[in-house]
C-alpha cells in the first residue's frame, strides 16, 4: 500500500488536470479526411483509456498523433502526444512516455501555445517524479512555473503540489508542508476538489514525516472524504494508506488496522475490476 500512496500522492491531479485539457483543437479544412480520422482516432484512444485498455488507447493517441503531425496541426500534435504520455507511463513505459512528449519539447520549429507547453513540462515533471529523478523533477516544475507566471495560468496548484512532493522527497517535511498548504488554498478557488485533496494528502505525509502523527490525521481524513466524493479508488486507496501510517504513528493501532482492512477491500475492488476491463482512470 506504501508505493500506491507514494505513486498516486501527487500524479493524480497532475494526470487528469494535462488529459482534461488536450483535446484538439480541429483544422481548418474540416471536411478532410485526414481530419475524420484525426478526431476518430482521439475519441477512439479515449474511449479506451476510460474502459481500461490502456495499450489500445496508446496506439489510437499514437495514430492521432502521426494524423495530427501530417496536418501541421499544432495545437493537436500536442494534445495528442500529452495523453500519449500519460497513457504510456500508465503502461509503465517510461522512454515512451518521454518520446512522447519530445513531439513538443524537442521541437522548436511548431508554434505551440503557451498553455501547451506549460502542460508538456508540467507533465514532464509529474514522470520525473514518479520516477525517482528528483531533480529532473525539480527543473521541468521550475520551467512550468515561470511559464505560469507569464500567463494566465490555471495550473498553479498543480505546480505547487509538484513542488511540494519534490521537497518531501528530498527530505525537507517542512518546506513540503508549506507548499502543499498553498496549493491547497489556491486550488480551493480554482483547480477544484481533485487538486485540492492531493495537497492535503501531501501536507499530512509531510506532518507525518515531522513526526507529527497526529496533526497528520485530520487533512489526510479531509483527502479521504474529498477523494469519496469524487468516486476515485485509487486515490481512496493512497488515502487509507497513508491514514494507516499516521495512525499507527499516533499509537492508535484499532484505527491503523481499520484503515488498513478498508484499504485491501478497495485493493480487491480495484483488481476484480481490472479483470473485467473496467479499471478506473484517475478522476
Amino acid at each position: 500500500m506504501r508505493v500506491l500512496a507514494r505513486g498516486f500522492s501527487i500524479l493524480a491531479a497532475g494526470l487528469l488536470a494535462l488529459a482534461a485539457g488536450c483535446a484538439s483543437t480541429p483544422a481548418p479544412n474540416h471536411n478532410s479526411l485526414a481530419q475524420s480520422r484525426l478526431s476518430e482516432a482521439e475519441t477512439r484512444a479515449a474511449a479506451l483509456a476510460r474502459s481500461g485498455d490502456f495499450p489500445g488507447a496508446a496506439r489510437h493517441y499514437a495514430e492521432a498523433l502521426r494524423l495530427a503531425t501530417s496536418l501541421e496541426n499544432a495545437d493537436a500534435i500536442a494534445g495528442n502526444a500529452i495523453n500519449l504520455s500519460i497513457v504510456q507511463q500508465w503502461l509503465g513505459r517510461e522512454a515512451e512516455a518521454r518520446a512522447a512528449l519530445a513531439a513538443v519539447l524537442d521541437d522548436p520549429r511548431t508554434a505551440f501555445s503557451e498553455r501547451r507547453k506549460l502542460q508538456a513540462e508540467l507533465r514532464r515533471a509529474i514522470l520525473e517524479l514518479a520516477a525517482g529523478n528528483i531533480g529532473a523533477a525539480a527543473v521541468w516544475a521550475g520551467q512550468a512555473e515561470q511559464r505560469c507566471a507569464t500567463a494566465s495560468c490555471e495550473y498553479a496548484a498543480t505546480i505547487l503540489n509538484v513542488r511540494a512532493q519534490v521537497e518531501l522527497d528530498s527530505g525537507h517535511a517542512a518546506d513540503a508542508a508549506r507548499l502543499a498548504q498553498a496549493a491547497a488554498e489556491r486550488s480551493r478557488g480554482a483547480a477544484g476538489r481533485a487538486e485540492t485533496a492531493n495537497a492535503l494528502r501531501t501536507l499530512g505525509r509531510a506532518r507525518l514525516a515531522q513526526r507529527e502523527a497526529a496533526a497528520a490525521l485530520e487533512p489526510l481524513k479531509q483527502a479521504l472524504e474529498l477523494d469519496r466524493e469524487i468516486g476515485d479508488p485509487r486515490k481512496i486507496l493512497a488515502d487509507l494508506a497513508e491514514l494507516a501510517r499516521a495512525a499507527d504513528a499516533a499509537g492508535d493501532a484499532a484505527a491503523a488496522k481499520d484503515y488498513k482492512d478498508r484499504g485491501q477491500a478497495v485493493s480487491r475492488a480495484m483488481n476484480d475490476a481490472r479483470g473485467s476491463g473496467e479499471a478506473m482512470l484517475i478522476r
